[in-house]
């Protein structure tokens, strides 16, 4: 599970960030006076923070999220494009303490126009709705696991193993991220495949479960 304790910016300083990052966010445009900016520190990243940013002038869901230091501003836009391109700037930590909050950070802010993989770790993690019954709620509780750091393989990426619910179904897969930027060479398609810092890529998906009765999110929005 992705949970985060954000901190409320004060007034003055975030006025000052919103006038840093105005340039960097256009063409959206947050009212000065309206905008309650919050952050929070993330372990793998040495200078940015993670920014919420809510127009009150807007009813909820009302909030933006940006990678954010001083001079250099990235608005997420449920892509894997924004944290890539920060981590090429940031510098980015891949290691064995930091690549599981890496992976939860990075599910919870990248959710395709096709789905949406959605680490569940904990029976209370999964969403049901209100035909569920306790049956499947007990087979999925009993294939329920903690995300797992396997180590580092021969193709020097970093693999953890997880269960996740894409649309309707519960899988086993493993997650591998890049530490560094770096060349594997791939046997499916026998030829390299470059993989950027910080670069996911899920492997070895095993179905476990279908058609549970859990929500299917729609594609995302602008605030999610």
């Amino acid at each position: 599970m992705f949970d985060l304790t954000f901190q409320t910016v004060d007034a003055a300083a975030a006025q000052k960030i919103l006038a840093d990052i105005a340039s960097d966010i256009s063409p959206v445009k947050l009212p000065a006076d309206k905008t309650v900016l919050q952050s929070v520190d993330l372990p793998f990243y040495d200078e940015f923070k993670l920014y919420a940013l809510s127009d009150t002038t807007l009813p909820q869901p009302n909030t933006r999220y940006m990678l954010y230091k001083p001079g250099d501003a990235s608005l997420m836009n449920w892509t894997n494009e924004p944290i890539y391109s920060v981590n090429e700037r940031a510098p980015i930590k891949i290691d064995r303490k930091t690549c599981i909050p890496y992976a939860r950070f990075f599910f919870h802010y990248v959710r395709g126009q096709l789905g949406r993989f959605i680490i569940v770790e904990k029976p209370d993690e999964v969403v049901w709705l209100a035909n569920a019954n306790d049956k499947e709620k007990a087979e999925v509780a009993s294939r329920l696991m903690p995300i797992t750091y396997k180590g580092i393989g021969r193709d020097n990426l970093i693999t953890l193993t997880a269960t996740v619910v894409f649309k309707n179904a519960l899988f086993k897969t493993d997650i591998k991220i890049a530490p560094f930027e770096m060349d594997v060479f791939d046997p499916e398609i026998n030829a390299p495949e470059h993989f950027t810092i910080g670069q996911m890529k899920l492997t070895n998906e095993d179905l476990l479960l279908e058609e549970l009765n859990v929500p299917v999110d729609p594609p995302p929005g602008e605030f999610g």
